[in-house]
């Protein structure tokens, strides 16, 4: 974004008044009239001539600096930096002359030089905000440069563009073979010459595609360095058949900026007249299509002030709905974008309806674009913190397709640091992708864009990224890879379901993912616990972590890895501890904590898991008798299911086995200063203070569950009579969890 002061050129080529051509005398105050008015083009030679014949120092010096912000706003950012640097060694005062070198750096992308610049303007001018404002755009444009981008940018070509401005195309027919644009190329209508820019006014050209099929079907192909534009073929380029001679363009007016109806057969332009050199305002004119010319032109009534200027025309998708820009009180800075819509009844446009703060700045907006597939809003601006000059934004629908959100900066390479306007889109042949294709204008100069003049239009592509996601599956107790596990991939519209291989292996390719989406993986197998992931998304994927697709059917777009593993899963099998349900030295009462995990368990009980049997094992420390612990650490585990059956859980579900000391916490991990091993008695005779043995016993006495059964019927059916099985008070226990008495315990009822 530069200073309110300091406005886009390409902007006011369009939107600015145009005065009468001066008659005063003087090369000088004619010069310094031309500037005022904006006429930076007639400014220039009145300046050149004048630097030559003045011989005041002051004066010189205040030439040298008009001249080189003529360059400056002429888009010649090259000769602006040589005149700006002269200017500084003929030792001019102006801290502003350190802000415009240092734009000139920045659009040359010699962004070290442009820092040095902004921060001696910054040093001679602190109060001025404007240079903190041109360092955070800077900045932007230095990481947008280097992150990439996933589109690319090639010039259309040499018809249609050439030495002039060429600008703002539009398709002027279903196929897309046929394309309007405005252009000041030779061959114009009129030879007034545009006061601006020294350039002839623009008229609206017509092309169209090769009628030879070969040709005409011709796909672009994709390299990994550039992409070829779409043919469009020289031998048509018109401005003057089909009714656009004398019916649309006219030769003391300029004419561009277009949009044209579904069906072709509308058009409305922007339309500025002249009368003896005379400004008469610039309106929105409509012309019809029939027998294959234009014809019926009149000028769009929009209850405005006859005096403000109305520009840039963009149909909405029920072409009863009017898009442009106009810079109209009580608005939020200089041009604004506006909506208006067509009243059948009266046969009028309405009121305009400014698009608010999420469109608007206290910039300039214009060359409005509403994308019909989408209902997306594209637009131009120089009011917001971006690359420089213009930048193109899109504003995304929300929900009301009128209605959107806040806009969104396209980045490089679709914007760069000189002005860039007048995007469109080509036809997708998808739905899912869109907005792949399409032009924009840019005065942008340098090799690698290959420009012809001072305004281009450039031709671009959306690379696609494409996704795979490659995983594996093991069992967290020993590695050993999971064949036969279910991986389900869901989308927020759909879901795929893929199996591990014999390696634990698993994989899902393109076609089960989009951009700009979020998923998750539910990994499931008969007797291990549920794996849930949620971190898996295609949104916002740097263009640097991708791959170049080299060959096939999606050779020029790219591919983003995703890897996930290995993905450990736990036996349903093995005790899982509760490590919240613990208890205090001889006693039985749950604590706040060990509740609330058993609220996660009687929630994944009655959720997720309504049909598992499972079985509730508390523990004692090593202190105390075996009967006193056998009978403590039972009354623990009832008293979980007791909870566990007061929050909804059936008793039929639950078994409670009191395992006293029997299986004593093996350490695998140093925790809370302990150091690894079997806590038994003479693990804690080793423990140095009375407060690392309290922890050790602590450890011990807890609660863990392990999963009996994944079908409550057929394990009571299985296990007749099971409620009336008698309490284990003294029993060993296998590697498979199987309990074994030692000695006849009572009946669970006596508890």
């Amino acid at each position: 974004m530069k200073h309110k002061q300091y406005i886009s050129l390409i902007f006011f080529l369009f939107v600015a008044f145009f005065s009468a051509y001066s008659q005063d005398s003087g090369d000088f105050i004619k010069a310094n009239k031309a500037f005022k008015n904006y006429e930076y083009g007639k400014a220039e030679q009145i300046f050149k001539k004048a630097y030559e014949r003045s011989n005041d120092r002051a004066e010189k010096n205040e030439i040298s600096f008009k001249l080189a912000q003529c360059y400056f706003y002429l888009g010649n950012y090259k000769k602006a930096e040589s005149n700006f640097r002269r200017t500084i060694k003929m030792r001019y005062k102006n801290p502003m002359i350190h802000f415009y070198l240092a734009e000139c750096y920045k659009a040359l992308e010699k962004f070290d030089k442009a820092e040095e610049e902004y921060m001696i303007f910054m040093e001679k001018d602190p109060s001025n905000d404007v240079g903190l404002i041109a360092l955070e755009s800077l900045n932007l444009s230095r990481d947008w440069i280097l992150e990439g981008s996933k589109y690319r940018v090639v010039n259309a070509g040499n018809v249609l563009n050439s030495n002039a401005d060429d600008f703002s195309p539009y398709f002027g027919d279903k196929k897309e073979t046929v394309l309007y644009f405005s252009s000041s190329r030779e061959g114009v209508l009129g030879k007034s010459v545009n006061q601006k820019t020294g350039q002839l006014f623009s008229d609206i050209f017509r092309i169209e595609k090769p009628n030879d099929k070969k040709k005409r079907n011709n796909k672009s192909r994709s390299s990994k360095k550039n992409i070829t534009p779409p043919l469009w073929n020289g031998d048509v380029l018109t401005n003057t058949d089909y009714g656009l001679k004398d019916i649309v363009n006219f030769k003391n007016s300029e004419e561009g900026v277009i949009t044209l109806s579904k069906r072709g057969n509308r058009m409305l332009f922007t339309r500025a007249v002249f009368k003896k050199h005379k400004y008469q305002g610039r309106r929105i004119y409509s012309a019809g299509l029939r027998g294959g010319k234009w014809c019926d032109v009149v000028m769009e009534v929009i209850p405005i002030d006859t005096l403000v200027d109305v520009h840039g025309p963009s149909f909405g998708a029920d072409e009863k709905t009017l898009f442009f820009s106009a810079e109209i009180d009580g608005g939020y800075g200089g041009t604004d974008i506006y909506m208006t819509q067509y009243d059948r009844r009266k046969k009028s446009w309405g009121e305009p309806v400014n698009l608010g703060s999420s469109i608007n700045s206290e910039g300039n907006e214009g060359f409005p674009y509403y994308s019909v597939s989408t209902n997306n809003l594209y637009f131009s601006s120089d009011g917001r913190v971006g690359m420089g000059g213009l930048d193109i934004y899109v504003a995304t629908s929300n929900m009301d397709k009128y209605s959107f959100n806040m806009a969104e900066n396209l980045q490089y390479p679709i914007n760069t640091c000189y002005d860039d306007f007048g995007i469109m889109f080509e036809k997708s042949s998808t739905d899912l992708e869109p907005e792949l294709k399409g032009y924009f204008s840019s005065n942008r100069v340098g090799s690698k864009w290959k420009s012809k003049g001072n305004t281009d239009i450039y031709y671009f592509d959306k690379q696609q990224i494409f996704f795979e996601l490659n995983g594996q599956v093991i069992d967290v107790a020993d590695g050993t890879p999971l064949s036969g596990v279910t991986v389900e991939l869901i989308g927020p519209s759909s879901s795929k379901v893929a199996n591990t291989d014999g390696f634990g292996n698993f994989s899902f390719d393109e076609l089960n993912f989009k951009e700009d989406e979020d998923y998750r993986l539910v990994v499931n197998k008969e007797w291990f616990f549920q794996q849930v992931d949620t971190t898996i998304t295609t949104k916002n994927i740097p263009k640097r972590d991708c791959t170049y697709i080299e060959e096939g059917d999606r050779q020029g777009n790219l591919l983003y890895e995703i890897y996930r593993g290995p993905i450990e899963m736990k036996t349903m099998r093995r005790p899982l501890v509760l490590k919240s349900v613990l208890f205090d030295l001889g006693k039985s009462n749950l604590r706040l904590e060990g509740k609330e995990e058993l609220d996660s368990l009687a929630s994944l009980l009655t959720k997720d898991w309504p049909n598992v049997v499972i079985e509730l094992r508390s523990h004692t420390d090593l202190r105390g008798s075996d009967t006193l612990n056998t009978r403590l650490s039972l009354d623990r585990a009832q008293s979980c299911v007791d909870y566990l059956v007061a929050q909804g859980v059936s008793v039929d579900r639950l078994i409670a086995v009191g395992m006293a000391d029997t299986e004593p916490v093996i350490i695998e991990d140093a925790l809370e200063g302990l150091p690894l091993g079997v806590i038994d008695l003479k693990y804690i005779n080793t423990l140095s203070s009375k407060r690392l043995r309290e922890k050790a016993h602590q450890r011990n006495r807890r609660t863990d569950f392990k999963i009996l059964s994944n079908d409550v019927k057929t394990w009571i059916k299985d296990n007749p009579g099971f409620m009336n099985q008698p309490v284990i008070k003294d029993a060993s226990i296998d590697k498979d969890g199987v309990i074994t008495p030692n000695t006849k315990g009572n009946f669970i009822g006596e508890y």
